[in-house]
């Protein structure tokens, strides 16, 4: 466990979970210049987010209390949690005995965590009505050759959503309509066709989507429409590796984005960015006999010194 306050950051090590985690602890939010990363093997942007005047309702203000964690057995998601600290994102990687989650977890007062783990599509609808919580992060991995999607739920107060799963490109993106934003989404091959499974809350929107960009490509678009992004899902087709993302037009302050980092770099950047995760994502490259590596959206926490 690698615990981070404003003064210290105490190490040690929680062997018979497996999961390695770093807290946080911030209280609000205000804009600084980053500096951009020198050139290197992780993909990421620098970029300050839009300052137009205008204080966006629905910006999120850093939380209480963060951590994240990895390498959590699909056993024990539950262990991952603290008192009083609940899941906001649970991303799948691996496939079949190899499979394993990584999550964000944050301090959030009067909600009840609740997972709905490695469901087929057909069954999510009933179970989401029977849990009376509502979807606030979906993952998708593959268990005995099939799709299996896993849900992290919230009871308590919180905006209605939806799940929507097995979709094209096409209608993926027409999910982003006024009235309803994508609060998570997450991305597969499905019969040999990639695939779109989202949440969308019905709020004041819409979302931005962005499919199938190059990291350049992506970050030409985020800067073009000014917006900040809030979910990234990247994914190989030969060896290129490609991005969909969904972004919305922010007062985060500063903002960085990485992709093709180990856990060590996770925890680095969150560091010296004085930032706080608000995305996740973990994947094994193809192919090869490498760990696992992250695509993680930062938000700057001024309050983390």
């Amino acid at each position: 466990m690698h615990y981070r306050s404003q003064l210290t950051l105490l190490q040690s090590f929680v062997s018979a979970l497996a999961i390695t985690m770093t807290i946080g602890c911030s209280t609000d939010s205000n804009p600084k210049m980053n500096t951009p990363e020198a050139p290197g093997n992780s993909q990421s942007t620098d970029t300050k987010s839009t300052q137009n005047g205008e204080s966006m309702k629905f910006s999120p203000n850093p939380p209480e209390g963060w951590l994240w964690s990895h390498d959590i057995n699909p056993m024990h998601i539950n262990d991952a949690e603290i008192p009083g600290m609940h899941m906001t994102r649970l991303a799948a990687y691996g496939s079949n005995n190899d499979r394993r989650f990584a999550a964000i977890i944050y301090r959030i007062a009067n909600v009840e965590s609740l997972y709905l783990p490695e469901l087929a599509a057909a069954e999510l609808d009933a179970k989401i009505a029977a849990s009376g919580a509502r979807p606030v992060s979906v993952t998708a991995g593959v268990v005995n050759g099939e799709i299996r999607f896993t849900l992290v739920l919230h009871k308590g107060p919180g905006t209605e959503s939806k799940v929507y799963v097995n979709l094209d490109e096409t209608a993926f993106k027409q999910l982003a309509v006024d009235g309803h934003r994508i609060t998570d989404f997450t991305t597969y091959i499905a019969d040999g066709i990639r695939k779109y499974a989202a949440i969308v809350e019905a709020r004041p929107g819409p979302s931005v989507v962005f499919t199938h960009f190059t990291v350049k490509e992506l970050d030409a678009q985020l800067r073009k429409h000014k917006v900040t992004p809030i979910r990234i899902r990247g994914y190989y087709e030969g060896d290129t590796r490609y991005f969909s993302a969904v972004a919305e037009q922010l007062n985060v302050g500063d903002w960085n984005w990485y992709d093709e980092i180990n856990a060590d770099k996770v925890a680095n950047k969150l560091d010296s960015n004085h930032g706080y995760p608000f995305d996740l994502d973990a994947y094994r490259q193809p192919g090869t006999e490498y760990g696992v590596y992250y695509t993680v959206i930062m938000y700057h926490d001024p309050n983390d010194y």
